[in-house]
């Protein structure tokens, strides 16, 4: 998991507790009374576009209950899209890997994070979190819905192997969000996560020496 990651899951959970006053705050791990979301499937499907070879592919999350947040991003260099669902975990039930261009299969993974791992004095707090990558191609242009206990991702592709080039997005463009948030509340705690730890400012141009040209010219005497 990126480090980004843990960073705007930390946060997101402590903003939320800044509302109830520190007397009132248990010291128990918070973590302990979170009800997991549980990953019932994983369903790909696609119907026809507005032309010809076009088509639309849309994959669902399907849960129970809901993941109290989640973050997709891609990874151009593994050529992976990827989407990580906290507080869930994986139902008994085996989930079969399926493709649909540009996918070409996916694999699930859960993991238990320690979301102040890198925070100095606070105990451990411990959440569930599972990965779900997707192989890809190429990366499509993504747009991700959210309905209660369905989260699902769509994208516009071609049939057409010549016009794919022309639905994926280019390395030069700005890249797909690496950030959606699920749960209610926290979303600006997690966006100002996410600017600090991702997208902060470029360091400012360094300044050029300060010319002397424009300085007074004084003749030196000689005492000869």
């Amino acid at each position: 998991m990126h480090h980004y990651f843990k960073a705007i899951l930390a946060v997101s959970i402590l903003l939320t507790r800044l509302y109830v006053p520190v007397w009132a705050q248990p010291v128990e791990d918070p973590s302990a009374h979170i009800q997991n979301a549980v990953v019932e499937g994983i369903q790909i499907s696609s119907e026809p576009g507005e032309t010809e070879d076009e088509k639309i592919v849309t994959c669902y999350f399907i849960f129970r209950d809901k993941p109290s947040s989640y973050f997709y991003e891609v990874d151009r260099k593994e050529m992976e899209l990827i989407f990580e669902f906290n507080d869930t975990e994986l139902g008994t039930s085996p989930i079969q890997s399926q493709a649909e261009p540009p996918i070409t299969g996916f694999s699930l993974e859960k993991q238990r994070v320690n979301v102040n791992e890198q925070i100095k004095g606070l105990n451990p707090e411990w959440h569930d979190v599972v990965m779900v990558t997707f192989d890809i191609e190429a990366v499509p242009e993504i747009q991700v819905t959210d309905q209660y206990n369905i989260i699902s991702f769509s994208y516009k592709w071609s049939t057409d192997p010549e016009k794919a080039e022309e639905y994926a997005v280019a390395e030069k463009k700005s890249p797909v969000l690496p950030i959606t948030l699920g749960a209610a509340g926290g979303g600006a705690a997690a966006a100002a996560a996410y600017y600090f730890l991702v997208l902060k400012p470029s360091p400012p141009e360094k300044e050029e020496p300060i010319g002397i040209d424009d300085l007074p010219k004084h003749d030196l005497f000689d005492f000869d």
